[in-house]
């Protein structure tokens, strides 16, 4: 790192604090100014600060080692999922949130449910959330910017997330949603802009596209064929396991790096439901596609160069890319590019996890408070999480990675079922949804660890807990008291979600059941079309990379039909009009 590197870093740092003190004035009107933006989020923002929620500051080091591990087919360990969730979700929930116009997804246990159980519930819920699973989440993003960056600046780990997670802190307590939603922007761009940049270098120095296929095929030898495959199944990626990211996929709207959690904030933060579901189909394509591409080529040009087994940590190959071939100038965008890519998702993160604190929490406790004083303790409750956080980074850091395929992966295996079963199933209860967080943790800490599953392939530990978690949620419900119907009729009346609702639905008109049936089949249309133009373009991107003509040129079809097809149903019906 020269002088001029470090002085783009410290020119980066600067922006985020500026954009925060722009919006403190607005921020600090409201719980819903600071934690929603005033529910007046455009399509265009929600779509980029989500995508740059989701590229934290491993994304660069993981995609490009999963290339470089697995060939085309290594980043089908989330592209499975994600391309089946995220249309999903742009059809299905991100309505679903924005109808109900909560705060939080803990506030929408109260809705769906009542009674002094669902408050309890709600509570318990938010606390575990916020001082549990978020700070574990920020501790893990804080490790992988370590291994990111320490090859290339030789800093401690402590000294990193230090420096980058004060200024997040600043301009998320100064400025709440506004503050991270609209700094996402910039830092999304910066990260994307510097790594884009980096691939036209890197191939230059050695010395093209061409040179780089045969060094994969002089490195790999027999496996480089394995390498340029496009067609799953592959060595990392048998039928069982594809059908487990199949199902993940299909139920991932109850994660809380799915369709809740951070992902819901953003939709409840939109203007209206169309803003939220175009919203969330800009984010689909940015995530799916654009910011993964310079990654490939990083991953492919990595394995012609690099020979399997030379790293120790193989998460470094790209902080060791960057180091050999960034010049000067560059390398500071890229150092500033992943400082940006981990405060985007802190920020995200901290705002999110204060919101349960205060929304949950805090107003049980003191009920007539000012929306002045709300603000301030959700501000302070960001600097807690905050704080919590770096103990978590300091203490755990090195070992965050398997803690945290089992608390991301494996727990909420058990209870990813709920993510259909409180929208689509009017006979689920409060009984059944804290079934599933009171069991799931005990019991996948016991499949994944004293049982040994964590050394066995992923389906195996993951279809279990969830084939567990589905029969004790139905079996929970179905031996516990229903829902009063009062509270059923005033919950679907605010989110009309499709399903097996039928003592509800019978108090409507037969006029309005049908539109309630025609609805549900062009969703069930638009989430076909939706995943099939996702995985169809993914597919004619990888094919290309791999010189598979014939493939490359039936998926862009396919991407190109049903791409078509879903928009053109879409401005039908006025969605894009609307915006």
């Amino acid at each position: 790192m020269r002088n001029i590197d470090w002085i783009v870093v410290g020119s980066y740092l600067i922006i985020p604090l500026i954009i925060g003190a722009v919006f403190l004035k607005r921020a600090g009107r409201s719980i819903e100014d600071f934690f929603v933006a005033g529910r007046n989020l455009p399509w265009w923002i929600i779509g980029i600060s989500a995508v740059a929620t989701y590229t934290d500051a491993g994304l660069a080091p993981a995609v490009t080692m999963w290339v470089y591990q697995g060939g085309l087919l290594g980043n089908g360990v989330w592209w499975i999922p994600y391309v089946i969730w995220m249309p999903l979700s742009a059809v299905l929930w991100s309505k679903f949130w924005r109808r109900l116009k909560t705060v939080t997804t803990a506030e929408f246990l109260q809705i769906r449910y009542r009674g002094s159980i669902s408050e309890i519930y709600r509570c318990v819920y938010a606390f575990f959330m916020s001082f549990g699973y978020i700070v574990v989440l920020m501790g893990y993003v804080s490790g992988w910017m370590s291994i990111a960056l320490s090859p290339v600046l030789g800093w401690s780990p402590f000294q990193m997330i230090l420096i980058a997670g004060v200024v997040t802190l600043i301009y998320t307590t100064m400025a709440g949603l506004y503050g991270t939603a609209y700094n996402d922007i910039y830092e999304f761009l910066i990260f994307l802009i510097g790594n884009s940049i980096l691939v036209p270098f890197v191939l230059f120095r050695v010395g093209g596209m061409e040179k780089v296929f045969q060094g994969v095929y002089h490195l790999r030898g027999s496996n480089a064929e394995e390498f340029f495959n496009v067609i799953p199944p592959s060595q990392n990626l048998t039928e069982l396991t594809i059908f487990a990211f199949i199902i993940q996929g299909m139920f991932f709207a109850a994660s809380p790096t799915g369709g809740e959690g951070f992902t819901a904030q953003k939709f409840m933060a939109a203007k209206n439901e169309f803003h939220a579901q175009v919203g969330q189909l800009f984010n689909s394509a940015l995530t799916l596609i654009i910011r993964v591409i310079p990654f490939i080529f990083l991953g492919i040009i990595a394995a012609s160069i690099f020979p399997v087994g030379m790293f120790k940590e193989p998460g470094e190959i790209w902080a060791n890319v960057v180091k050999i071939f960034a010049p000067v100038g560059l390398k500071g965008l890229l150092v500033a590019g992943i400082f940006a890519a981990y405060m985007s998702t802190i920020g995200t993160e901290m705002n999110w996890g204060a919101s349960y604190v205060v929304n949950d929490i805090y107003r049980k406790v003191n009920r007539k408070a000012s929306n002045k004083h709300y603000v301030l303790i959700g501000r302070i409750a960001s600097i807690v999480i905050f704080i919590l956080s770096l103990i978590i980074s300091y203490l755990f850091v090195k070992g965050m990675t398997a803690w945290f395929l089992f608390i991301n992966s494996v727990v909420f295996a058990f209870i990813l079922p709920l993510s259909w079963l409180r929208f689509f199933w009017w006979r689920m209860n409060i009984y059944g949804e804290a079934a599933a967080l009171i069991l799931g943790l005990p019991l996948g800490y016991i499949i994944w660890f004293p049982l040994g599953f964590s050394n066995n392939p992923f389906w195996q530990g993951f279809l279990l807990l969830f084939g567990i978690g589905l029969v004790v949620i139905v079996f929970t419900a179905l031996i516990t008291p229903s829902e009063k119907l009062d509270t059923l009729i005033e919950f679907y009346k605010r989110c009309r979600p499709p399903g097996f609702w039928s003592p509800v639905t019978k108090i409507f008109s037969e006029e309005e059941r049908v539109s309630i049936k025609e609805e549900t089949l062009r969703d069930i249309i638009d989430c076909f079309l939706g995943i099939t133009f996702a995985g169809s373009l993914i597919l004619s991107i990888i094919s290309i990379f791999g010189k598979h003509i014939n493939i490359f040129i039936v998926s862009i079809l396919v991407s190109l039909l049903s791409g078509s097809l879903f928009f053109l149903r879409w401005m039908r019906r006025g969605v894009f009009h609307s915006l």
